[in-house]
């Protein structure tokens, strides 16, 4: 038990201890000269070359890492800052956090799967053959596997850590001079600062594919190879990109709302047939309509002239179309925006008549009821045009069209109900002369009512 107890304090203390040594051993220079590996990434002065792709801080979950739950709220996730080359390899600086959590768990972590640690090329070598897992891992094995160090740099540097000796940093002074490594040492607390992370270490993967974080999508548009994707056929012919239907804007609308309509009698209040009317003044009628504006409402388009490398032209190409074949320059008209613009329209009447007409019920109350004490009983008059007793006003304003008619002394005959009717004519709407809405015939219907005096028949003989 106590033995378990030990392994596992000492399993903890290598994890942070394997942490501080990457850093501040002396790893072997790589130099660009040798292609691959960390000249991928570093120049011979060990500066970042400029066509690395640099991703950044990135987090991502983890099996490893470990799980709270989820009542305390916290979430751990591996944490890296992330360069990948132009070929796929990467190099992952892991936070200090992951890092002492990849220790623990090298082979799930894929701390294992790693081809170098700050160029020394033996980051796949970390417990290889099962060392920590197995528990019978040597402080200078882990150095030398780590780092590169030869066995007499090793024995010394893990010495001096079991023994606790303050001076052991002392044995290596990788700051000595500006060196690969101090190039990369300050690259490292450069990026600490930008993330807010400590980064102790950076970790190389010959191929992004067995990153932990994998590859970057602008990695795999240019080089599909590298993120193990297929590589089109050079010698196959580049089809023509498929034409798309140039931007345009929305449609016209048009908004039309119902008139207002009516025509009623006006004076006098009982009106009754002008045979018994002493002033035979007869019936005022007053008809009327007013039809809103038409909202027409559409948008005018915006261009700019712009340059496009076209498929067709005279002369010698003067540019490179986006399959990769020759064009030729023009100037085209481009769809920039599209302004709102709404406008109302009047809808002009043409014409506005008017009618009355006796009803059927009134007409045989007249012929039947009537007639049958009034011998020769019968409709006089059953109907008026009452454009001829009338005048009529038409006009539009603002885009809203009214027309009146206002028929005076109307001279009803007989007795009874009679229909009101009044129809409108309109010329549709226009627009920059075309036509936006249809002509339209619109009706509206109203009833007066006419009275009679009938006289009663007194017996002389009480």
């Amino acid at each position: 038990m106590q033995n378990n107890k030990s392994r596992a304090i000492v399993l903890i203390s290598l994890a942070f201890i394997v942490a501080f040594s990457l850093v501040l051993a002396p790893a072997t220079p790589v130099r660009a000269s040798e292609g691959g590996g960390w000249g991928d990434f570093i120049d011979a002065d060990g500066n970042i070359l400029p066509g690395v792709i640099e991703g950044g801080e990135v987090s991502m979950s983890a099996d490893w890492m470990p799980n709270f739950p989820a009542w305390t709220g916290i979430e751990m996730d591996a944490t890296y800052n992330v360069m990948t080359s132009e070929n796929g390899s990467s190099v992952l600086i892991p936070s200090m956090t992951t890092l002492f959590f990849m220790a623990l768990n090298p082979i799930e972590s894929g701390l294992t799967d790693a081809n170098g640690m700050l160029g020394s090329g033996a980051g796949g070598m970390l417990l290889s053959g099962g060392l920590l897992g197995a528990g019978n891992v040597s402080l200078s094995n882990l150095f030398q596997a780590l780092t590169g160090m030869s066995q007499v740099q090793a024995d010394q540097f893990a010495d001096a850590a079991i023994a606790g000796n303050g001076n052991i940093w002392s044995i290596l002074n990788p700051f000595s001079g500006q060196t690969d490594l101090s190039t990369i040492l300050m690259e490292l607390a450069n990026r600490s600062l930008q993330d807010g992370n400590i980064y102790l270490m950076a970790m190389l993967y010959e191929s992004c594919l067995t990153s932990p974080t994998g590859c970057p999508e602008e990695l795999c548009l240019v080089n599909p190879a590298a993120c193990g994707l297929p590589t089109p056929d050079p010698e196959a012919p580049t089809p023509e990109p498929t034409p798309t239907e140039p931007p345009t804007c929305p449609g016209p609308n048009v908004e039309q709302a119902w008139p207002t309509i009516s025509i009623r009698p006006t004076a006098p209040n009982y009106p009754v047939v002008v045979g018994q009317d002493p002033d035979q003044r007869g019936v005022d009628i007053q008809a009327s309509v007013s039809i809103p504006p038409v909202v027409y409402t559409w948008y005018e388009p915006i261009y700019e002239d712009v340059q496009e490398c076209r498929a067709s032209g005279g002369g010698t190409s003067n540019c490179t179309r986006a399959n990769g074949q020759p064009g030729w320059l023009r100037t085209v008209p481009v769809l920039v925006g599209c302004e709102f613009r709404q406008e109302l329209l009047p809808e002009q009447i043409t014409q506005l008549t008017a009618r009355s007409a006796i009803t059927a019920a009134s007409r045989d109350w007249i012929v039947n009821g009537l007639g049958a004490h009034w011998y020769g009983a019968q409709v006089k008059q059953g109907a008026f045009n009452l454009n001829n007793y009338a005048q009529v006003n038409m006009g539009c304003n603002g885009g809203t069209c009214t027309g009146s008619l206002t028929a005076l002394g109307i001279p009803y005959a007989d007795p009874g109900f009679h229909d009101l009717t009044i129809t409108v004519g309109t010329a549709g709407t226009f627009h920059n002369g075309r036509m936006i809405t249809t002509p339209r015939i619109l009706t509206g219907s109203g009833q007066v009512g006419v009275w009679v005096i009938l006289p009663a028949l007194i017996d002389a003989n009480p």
